[in-house]
């Protein structure tokens, strides 16, 4: 897939370019939680690359879920800010999306000064991919740069419409992502492992589908492994799971096999807490009063021994309830075992919940692709359609 970039020969200066970035991160008493590696930080990048170059740079994104209403809690404030520390520059934020402050702002633009428009998703065009949305849009703009990866399997205006009416081309972030992505799926590279966490069964499903006869070996963990546990009979006491993901998880078990790697040995607990006395448990140990909460060492050693040889990995999901510290240990454990195999294998990681575990463990850098988008990942590997990319193609 060759995608419409814009090369390092083209005069930018005094372009104003709009950039969709994905700044959907999350909010905290004001304040954004993006780390070193995060979405906006990988964003700013970019950015100041136009910058350099002279760009006008109108930025645009969404936040949240807001439905195509204003809500305060939902504004780019705090986005603007990380932005302005990042860049070390101001960043100022429209008061609307394409309304009169925002063609005021960008009326008043110099070379290299940076708009961030309000949060896209606050007009309900946006999820409709309104065409007077995606012209309003551009009327800000002489280019349209899609550098969100994280929303482009979204037929939204800001990102699909918007190609239709204004020329259009792939930011870096993009063309990385869809790069690496489409080695995996033309040529694959074995021993090839895929390992699924998470909780939701019906996204990981079309990707376990579509690679189980085509991988070596998948590692099964998280939320993810208890539908299997389910389908083989085994008690999962108290333990998340997604109900509608038992049938589907024999559905792939009859699929692959021998191929699927179960845990074998598990932590449980009976309550959430941090200070919850933790016990590791065979699988037909498991009472009604436990809750699973992370792999045990058994099946950790086993992980690794299968990751240490293999020469493609794809990993999606966490392995754990690893919005709790004490039940990171397994997901941590095979985040550091794929990060080894980096320079033998090519190494791609995904999930919004993925994400912060790896960056607590200092190893954003460590791996072939640390995917931006867990959805968008999910459906580029699955084949589903991608019409923020396929608008962008050559």
């Amino acid at each position: 897939m060759r995608l419409k970039t814009l090369r390092n020969g083209v005069d930018l200066s005094g372009k104003r370019v709009l950039l969709r970035i994905d700044g959907n991160v999350p909010i905290e008493k004001g304040k954004v939680i993006d780390g070193p590696h995060g979405k906006i930080a990988r964003s700013a990048v970019d950015i100041e690359w136009l910058r350099q170059r002279g760009v006008k740079v109108i930025v645009v994104t969404h936040l949240g879920r807001p439905e195509g209403k204003r809500v305060p809690a939902y504004s780019l404030r705090p986005v603007a800010k990380r932005l302005s520390e990042l860049l070390m520059v101001e960043v100022k934020l429209s008061r609307d999306i394409a309304g009169p402050s925002a063609q005021k702002l960008v009326q008043q633009m110099k070379n290299g000064d940076i708009v961030l428009l309000e949060n896209v998703r606050f007009d309900p065009g946006e999820e409709r991919n309104s065409t007077s949305l995606a012209h309003a849009l551009s009327q800000l703009g002489d280019l349209y740069m899609n550098d969100a990866f994280a929303v482009s399997h979204r037929a939204h205006a800001s990102v699909d419409a918007i190609t239709s009416e204004i020329p259009s081309y792939a930011g870096p972030l993009v063309v990385s992502e869809v790069g690496v992505m489409e080695k995996v799926i033309k040529s694959p590279k074995h021993p090839f492992v895929l390992v699924m966490g998470g909780l939701k069964m019906k996204d990981k499903l079309p990707v376990m589908k579509r690679f189980v006869s085509e991988v070596d070996r998948v590692l099964v963990g998280g939320a993810l492994a208890h539908v299997f546990f389910l389908a083989h009979g085994f008690e999962i006491g108290s333990s998340t799971y997604d109900p509608d993901g038992v049938k589907a998880a024999m559905e792939i078990i009859k699929l692959g096999k021998e191929k699927i790697s179960l845990p074998t040995d598990v932590v449980v607990v009976k309550s959430l807490r941090k200070d919850a006395e933790r016990k590791v448990k065979f699988l037909q140990d498991v009472l009604k009063t436990d809750r699973i909460v992370d792999l045990g060492p058994e099946t950790i050693a086993r992980f690794q021994k299968t990751i240490q040889l293999a020469k493609m990995i794809v990993w999606n999901g966490p392995l754990g309830y690893t919005e709790c510290e004490p039940f990171r240990t397994g997901t941590l454990a095979i985040a550091h075992s794929i990060a080894k195999r980096t320079n033998k294998a090519i190494t791609v990681v995904g999930g919004g919940d993925t994400i912060p575990v790896i960056e607590s463990a200092g190893l954003a850098d460590r791996f072939t692709l640390l995917s931006t988008g867990g959805g968008a990942m999910l459906e580029f590997l699955a084949g589903e359609k991608m019409p923020g990319i396929e608008a962008l193609e050559l």
